[in-house]
């Protein structure tokens, strides 16, 4: 037996993941929570899961890597349909991807910095 999961993903990854009655219904505030943060491509989603694949997710959840875990409910092999909102289906499409958070700066061990000379030109 199914149940169906809501929860917000964003540039970042997966954010939340919690279990509701149906698609179509959040938790209060998600919605408004999702808009918010419309700079980080915040987005929406309900997803329908048997209880095996429940257990990976939170398995995965677990770890804290939450752009595998945004990864795994994009996987067609792990669901077969992810429902978004309307408006926010163009984002969910980009999704995960930190350089799309206007906000972010990369870690400097992350190999986004460079050396330049005053002319930007690489030392």
């Amino acid at each position: 037996m199914t149940k169906v999961y809501t929860g917000i993903c964003d540039a970042h990854g997966l954010e939340s993941f919690i279990e509701c009655d149906e698609v179509g219904k959040t938790v209060r505030g998600m919605g408004w929570r999702a808009r918010a943060n419309r700079q980080r491509h915040a987005t929406v989603y309900w997803v329908e899961l048997n209880p095996d694949r429940v257990r990976q997710m939170k398995d995965l959840i677990k770890t804290g890597d939450w752009i595998a875990c945004c990864e795994l409910l994009k996987d067609s092999d792990f669901t077969e349909m992810v429902y978004i909102e309307d408006e926010m289906k163009r984002s969910w499409k980009m999704l995960p991807n930190p350089e799309l958070d206007p906000y972010w700066s990369p870690p400097e061990d992350a190999g986004y910095y460079e050396t330049t000379d005053a002319k930007g030109m690489p030392l």
